[in-house]
């Protein structure tokens, strides 16, 4: 490679490098922010455990951030180096601009081959695998997510009030138990008592000391006197299912875009073996949306190719070296992009569409538009 071949490809690199960087950040920190920075700020999950959650969400970050990234990186080069005239001279010693284009295009072929290895292996189930972990911070331990002092809403249909924490049990229990219909279901009040998971019964069991429970009866409306029944008791259990926790810890039924590659095609496989079960039109419909997902995948990673193709011309052609617009036309069209990604993969059940060659047509359309202009370009 030629020095000025290195210069680019390196300075490319460095550029789109740190450009993903910035987007890989900015979308972790929206689902922190989205999730868990109240957690954070509770002092119910250490710096630590925060750090592995939000590294099981990188590959489903970097998935969206590197054809963003890519685009800003060879927007900023490509427009620097226009402003400074650095492409004028290079053409007036004969390096035309394919030359020059040459290192950035063995880049994005690069990274469109990186995305494609995260899209079809890891990036799928990362969400799912985020949830998990969440709620496996929750079985370990269930009592630091119960602050003193505070009205506690974590178990849907309990509100959980504790006076203090000590020795591992909380004191001065309050607990209200309420019904679909939110209304007044059972009061509780303990001296002590703890939260444990458990692993059998899959259900969370507050194992309550020395209090009364005072049991409402659901038929009388809140305009007549109400008459509780009231129950003393030494120790008793309360269970409550791990499905009542909050709803970003319920576990989802795995869809074709949480799946990885291999599922995809186990999922596939599965179909023809039961084409006595199904109808020939509902097996062809299901393989169908396999099939969409699976180039869904692959269009994305050769979608990074298509934009540095794009770029090029659009970074001679902006001729600023002004990162923050040049940021602002890569996030317009990569936006414009993904809206359009989403609009086909709509179709999918429209079978006639062909929707798995329909989601081709953003990276032919981008094609063409970025042919057109590096053509111009070139002749320039």
């Amino acid at each position: 490679m030629k020095l000025y071949a290195r210069h680019i490809f390196f300075e490319t690199l460095v550029s789109c490098a740190a450009a993903v960087t910035l987007f890989v950040g900015i979308l972790l920190a929206a689902n922190a922010m989205r999730d868990i920075v109240e957690w954070i700020t509770l002092g119910r999950l250490t710096f630590p455990e925060t750090l592995r959650i939000l590294g099981i969400l990188m590959p489903s970050a970097v998935s969206y951030a590197l054809p963003l990234g890519m685009m800003t990186g060879i927007l900023v080069v490509i427009g620097r180096m226009s402003s400074q005239n650095e492409i004028l001279a290079m053409k007036t010693v004969g390096i035309g601009l394919m030359g020059i284009s040459w290192p950035i295009f063995l880049l994005s072929a690069v990274c469109a081959v990186l995305s494609a290895y995260i899209n079809l292996y890891h990036a799928p189930d990362s969400v799912s695998r985020y949830r998990k972990a969440f709620r496996q911070v929750l079985r370990e331990n269930p009592m630091r997510f119960i602050v003193p002092r505070t009205f506690n809403h974590y178990f849907r249909g309990y509100v959980i009030y504790v006076d203090s924490l000590k020795n591992g049990k909380f004191n001065t229990m309050k607990i209200w138990q309420f019904t679909c219909n939110d209304q007044p279901h059972t009061y509780i009040t303990a001296e002590s008592g703890e939260i444990n998971f458990d692993e059998t019964s899959e259900t969370f069991l507050l194992k309550l000391h020395n209090g009364t429970a005072e049991n409402f009866d659901d038929e009388i409306s809140y305009s007549e006197i109400k008459s509780p029944q009231i129950i003393s008791f030494k120790d008793v259990s309360v269970s409550i299912p791990s499905s009542e926790i909050l709803e970003t810890q319920r576990e989802s039924t795995k869809k074709l875009h949480h799946m990885l590659l291999n599922d995809l095609l186990a999922a596939k496989m599965e179909l023809d073996e039961k084409k006595s079960e199904l109808q020939s039109s509902e097996i062809k419909h299901r393989k169908t949306l396999i099939d969409m997902q699976i180039n869904t995948y692959i269009a994305n990673a050769v979608g990074i190719f298509v934009m540095a193709l794009l770029a090029i011309p659009l970074g001679i052609a902006t001729h600023r070296s002004d990162t923050a617009l040049n940021a602002a036309i890569a996030l317009f069209l990569c936006l414009a992009y993904y809206f359009a990604m989403v609009i086909f993969s709509l179709l999918g059940e429209n079978t006639w569409l062909r929707p798995d060659i329909l989601v081709w047509t953003p990276n032919l359309v981008l094609l063409a538009v970025g042919f057109s202009l590096f053509n111009r370009a070139l002749q320039h």
